[in-house]
């Protein structure tokens, strides 16, 4: 398998078409890849390590290359993650529950652990990771309090960590 390099981390995406998602996907295979067989030489089910890779993938994919605009995976802090399954995800889908919430939680710290084992990030940025996805309360609470929230209340959950209006 070809090694990672950071070029296979960055976003090269100049619209959300078809070509150029085609053409992302090219480029950034090779990290889900070697992430893959990373947690299945951890002793994972390949159903498992599965799993997690593609929750890894689509938050990469479809959240922080398409919403957050991140110009590489190398970017993203705790603040990222919060916008992501705090915000965006209980707006976005259908049927938002904690279980998947925590799923999602599970195997970006688990890719974070991967990046950093690997030397892509430091041991800071992979605590900060870590730290944001062992606060499943917080992510309980952003899920609660928006389908309890309303008017001005609902206005305030909704800039919270809104991925619509970074910085």
């Amino acid at each position: 398998m070809e090694k990672i390099k950071k070029e296979h981390f960055e976003c090269i995406k100049e619209d959300n078409s078809q070509e150029e998602n085609e053409k992302q996907w090219r480029r950034s295979k090779i990290i889900f890849d070697h992430f893959y067989e990373y947690l299945k030489n951890k002793g994972l089910e390949e159903s498992t390590a599965s799993r997690r890779t593609e929750m890894a993938a689509f938050f990469i994919m479809d959240y922080l290359f398409v919403y957050d605009d991140a110009m590489s995976v190398l970017e993203v802090g705790g603040d990222t993650i919060r916008r992501f399954l705090g915000n965006w995800y209980i707006r976005k889908f259908l049927n938002p529950n904690i279980s998947e919430i925590k799923s999602f939680l599970r195997s970006i710290s688990d890719f974070f652990t991967f990046l950093q084992e690997k030397g892509f990030i430091s041991k800071e940025q992979l605590n900060e990771i870590k730290e944001v996805c062992k606060d499943k309360s917080w992510f309980e609470m952003r899920l609660k309090t928006y389908f309890e929230a309303q008017g001005g209340d609902l206005y305030e959950w909704l800039r919270e960590y809104d991925y619509e209006f970074l910085g």
